[in-house]
């Protein structure tokens, strides 16, 4: 099972997406309520929710949400169907649909108009980040309100789209160099009470990424890992890697010793170089071309960054159909039926995929300057029969610098040039 997490985890790194709906109309929701009387309840908007989600089930909508804890009633037990639904309660159950977990905490940016203690503080406050909710939170909504909050958080921004087209298209002419630096960090949340979660290390994961590329063929990535250990203590170390004149070399800890050495990679190991490099293009994009439909957009305006104004386009979304997610996600890379089948008890154990975050692109010349992503994996809490041990996994990254036709120089140094070949069992060198 440990084994199918981490592929899993490694996929998600590679490639995150969310779900995409179709264009929700508000008049669309509002005849799921014959009979509007200025006050929208519970049960109302959880059937407005499922129809805008497009979420399918044999049970009723507000069941159905209860089944999936999305909706989760009131200490007493009951759902309390009848009574108006507040717009905090609303963001919950919108943001619990879309893969959120009430515990996430937003990024440090965000803020809501709630005590910080309040219940619905962290879902309520990444809603407000995202651009997707104004208002007091503990106004009761009425039919009309209800229903063209799904509108906006269903539906893709038509100014958002426009960007990102513009956006495309300046990329597609700017491809001799790029460099970018990441940081990020890696979250893996046990599941209390389950046999087995003891075992899942409690590591504090960040990590810091600088990778250049002269296209066609050459690219240098630093990467520096700092782990905090459950004994308070930092584990810290740098990797690095070069790819040029179709060879790879990479610096990492030797089995003998630990210490860092430089390796070569067989030639016989090594993948198409052009589908090292389209990946290593996708691993610097926020978010790959293959995977913008998967997602719904929102321009938040624009801000002065450095004395430059930059548009604010935000994207989130969550994963529903998981084989469409793997075509896509893995699709960059050939033929991924083998890779595919080996994860595919990892897939079975999921119950969610988040993606959220904020693109900050150029007024002028449409290009990227900086960026920031959150990917959010749920699992489901038990598999045959069998509980699972691990609640989920949240990755933050953040985009600091993306710079585009720079003049980049990548020469491979001596000792990686004279390293001794990779040995690895079973392969013929």
């Amino acid at each position: 099972m440990r084994k199918s997490i981490v592929l899993l985890a490694l996929v998600v790194v590679v490639a995150s997406a969310g779900a995409a709906w179709g264009a929700v109309e508000a008049d669309d929701l509002m005849s799921l309520v014959p009979e509007p009387d200025g006050v929208l309840t519970r049960g109302e908007f959880a059937a407005m929710l499922v129809e805008a989600a497009g979420m399918e089930g044999d049970l009723s909508a507000a069941n159905l949400l209860a089944e999936k804890k999305i909706l989760k009633g009131y200490p007493d037990g009951d759902l309390h169907l009848g009574q108006g639904i507040t717009r905090v309660e609303a963001v919950s159950l919108v943001a619990r649909t879309l893969g959120l977990r009430d515990s996430i905490a937003p990024p440090e940016e965000a803020e809501a108009p709630l005590d910080l203690q309040h219940w619905g503080y962290n879902l309520y406050a990444w809603f407000n980040h995202q651009g997707l909710v104004t208002g007091n939170p503990g106004d009761v909504l009425s039919e009309k309100q209800g229903a063209a909050f799904l509108q906006k958080v269903f539906t893709s921004d038509p100014a958002a789209i426009e960007i990102i087209e513009k956006f495309q298209a300046s990329k597609r002419e700017m491809k001799q160099t790029l460099r970018t630096v990441m940081s990020g960090s890696i979250n893996i949340i046990p599941r209390p009470g389950v046999k087995g979660a003891e075992e899942i290390p409690q590591v504090g994961t960040a990590m810091t990424i600088v990778q250049e590329m002269v296209l066609p063929d050459r690219i240098h990535q630093e990467s520096t890992v700092t782990m905090e250990l459950p004994d308070g203590n930092l584990k810290e170390f740098t990797t690095e890697m070069y790819l040029a004149d179709g060879k790879m070399y990479q610096q990492m800890p030797a089995p003998e010793s630990g210490n860092m050495k430089w390796y070569r990679y067989p030639q016989g190991l090594l993948p198409n170089m052009e589908q090292i490099v389209e990946q290593a293009e996708k691993q610097a994009e926020v978010i790959p071309s293959e995977l913008e439909d998967f997602l719904h957009y929102k321009l938040l305006g624009t801000i002065e960054i450095g004395g430059e104004e930059v548009y604010q386009l935000a994207f989130y979304g969550r994963i529903d159909d998981f084989n469409k997610f793997m075509e896509a996600a893995m699709g960059q890379f050939g033929d991924t039926q083998q890779f595919q089948q080996s994860i595919s008890q990892a897939t079975a154990m999921i119950d969610s995929m988040s993606y959220w975050g904020i693109e900050y692109i150029g007024v002028n010349d449409y290009l990227p300057r900086s960026a920031e992503y959150s990917s959010f994996i749920t699992y489901v809490e038990e598999m045959e029969g069998e509980p699972i041990p691990l609640a989920a996994i949240e990755i933050n990254m953040k985009i600091k610098e993306y710079s585009l036709g720079e003049d980049i120089v990548i020469e491979v140094p001596r000792e990686a040039l004279e390293a001794p070949v990779l040995e690895l069992p079973g392969l013929k060198q």
